[in-house]
């Protein structure tokens, strides 16, 4: 988190860290944060800072976090060597790639859903939440491992490294 604030300098990306610092200090110094909740608590009956600005300001930050471009995929540096390796067939690699991403996303989605339906429903959600638990860390496993096997994503090419596989 704190190379990727200092790489990228974004506000979102400030913000998230101070916020985990004020965590972490939060747990060890429980009394003197008591004391200053009841300040912020005072600031707001005196400045009436209602609760919805604040959701509202949190959840443009928390998007301005997320709107930037996602340097980490799975299996970036996998098509960086591919690309790299058989040079005739780049669109067909990233298209590959693409989809595979695509169709995970998807049966992410569709599982997340099913298991907050049955958790809902006082079903017996753990269940269905570990096929896709287990495919994610299969799935992220395999991506370790081709970035052990290929390195930083660079070929006989000359394809420079990837960004790195999540």
């Amino acid at each position: 988190m704190i190379l990727d604030v200092t790489i990228n300098q974004s506000l979102a990306g400030i913000v998230q860290l101070s916020m985990f610092a004020i965590g972490g200090v939060a747990i060890i110094w429980r009394r003197k944060f008591n004391r200053c909740l009841n300040y912020l608590v005072t600031f707001n009956n005196r400045y009436k800072i209602t609760s919805t600005s604040l959701i509202l300001i949190g959840t443009a930050l928390f998007l301005d976090a997320f709107a930037t471009p996602a340097h980490a995929q799975f299996f970036q540096n996998a098509e960086t060597w591919m690309t790299g390796q058989f040079t005739g067939a780049d669109e067909a690699i990233t298209l590959s790639f693409n989809v595979l991403r695509g169709l995970f996303i998807l049966y992410l989605g569709i599982s997340l859903v099913r298991v907050v339906q049955a958790a809902r429903q006082d079903e017996d959600w753990q269940n269905l939440a570990r096929t896709p638990m287990i495919i994610l860390i299969a799935v992220t496993m395999g991506d370790i491992l081709a970035n052990l096997i290929i390195g930083s994503g660079g070929g006989a090419a000359g394809g420079g490294g990837g960004a790195g596989g999540g």
